[in-house]
């Protein structure tokens, strides 16, 4: 529609994954240290298809974090959870205790369920359940490493959250300092590299960078419209259908994939005698899941085996090495 309008040439492109299970180690690899976002596999096609056009792509990223493009932002720009208030505490955990696990990821109930999740917890725990989920609810199968992991990640929480910024201020900031720097550019800066490409950043050019972060919320966050201010600037440039269309993560059926094309490397990484993720993970704990015998959605089964799988292929394709 936007070729269309501004009479551009447009080149779509069919990726196939037929092979995944081939590519699968190559491209986990390609980062040097244990890379536990899903996403990769996508951004590693896109950029080699890509590379056939052109050496130079231009990306996204830093656009949500900037100016307020995830659905989790909407509560944190009407009240800050990261205050401690024991009513909201208190009766948030009412509501999680009694309420069934959601199922369906996109779902509204899903959305408040995960809110009363975040809002029962404290301090850090509340930033984590709002975005890396992975373990939120079997952390009691983590094992203890006998040191306190998450303490660079608490240093720059506690500044943030104690400050007078926003609650919406809060966590975006909180979104830039880890996500963003720790896992999305790297992510895109190791796919294209793979492909002998270069991937840059539009929205992190340093005028916007000065510029953004001066801006009010009701700019990023106007009732539950996410992203306003470049919503109601796309409206003199882009046809009016793309406006208000959802936010869409460049997520891949991993659910479905990790019950057929991915079946095979999980179990064979998963179930070995030797695994690394016996340090972190009870086992048992891990062979239940691949038997399907815990009571977990497909969800968060099929994110937990992903992050465990690729820790081993890092180790034992990397590390051991």
């Amino acid at each position: 529609m936007v070729a269309e309008k501004y009479k551009t040439h447009h080149s779509e492109i069919k990726i196939s994954f037929e092979n995944l299970r081939n590519d699968l180690e190559k491209i986990l690899c390609n980062y040097g240290e244990p890379f536990f976002d899903s996403s990769v596999i996508p951004s590693y096609y896109v950029s080699r298809e890509a590379k056939k056009y052109v050496t130079v792509i231009l990306n996204g990223d830093g656009a949500d974090e900037l100016f307020g493009g995830y659905r989790r932002y909407v509560p944190f720009s009407k009240y800050d959870f990261f205050k401690k208030n024991f009513l909201v505490k208190s009766g948030a955990s009412f509501f999680k205790k009694n309420l069934p696990p959601a199922k369906d990821k996109k779902s509204l109930y899903n959305y408040l369920y995960r809110l009363a999740s975040l809002a029962s917890n404290s301090d850090l725990e509340i930033y984590l359940s709002a975005g890396v989920d992975i373990f939120e609810e079997y952390q009691q199968y983590i094992i203890d490493p006998g040191f306190d992991y998450l303490r660079p990640v608490k240093k720059d929480f506690d500044k943030i959250a104690n400050g007078n910024l926003s609650g919406l201020k809060k966590i975006m900031n909180l979104d830039f300092d880890t996500v963003l720097f720790s896992d999305f550019l790297v992510k895109m800066d190791i796919a294209t590299m793979a492909n002998s490409q270069e991937g840059r950043n539009a929205f992190l050019s340093k005028e916007l960078l000065e510029y953004a972060p001066t801006l009010p919320d009701h700019y990023k966050i106007k009732g539950t419209t996410t992203k306003f201010l470049l919503r109601q600037l796309a409206k003199k440039y882009l046809p009016p259908e793309l406006i208000d269309q959802p936010k869409r993560g460049f997520e891949i059926p991993l659910k479905n994939w990790i019950d057929n094309e991915l079946k095979e490397p999980v179990f064979d990484y998963l179930s070995t005698a030797n695994n690394f993720y016996k340090n972190f993970v009870q086992p048992d704990f891990v062979h239940d899941l691949l038997k399907k015998k815990i009571k977990i959605s497909d969800e968060k089964r099929a994110k937990i085996l992903w992050t465990l799988l690729s820790l081993e292929i890092w180790y034992k394709k990397v590390y051991q090495c």
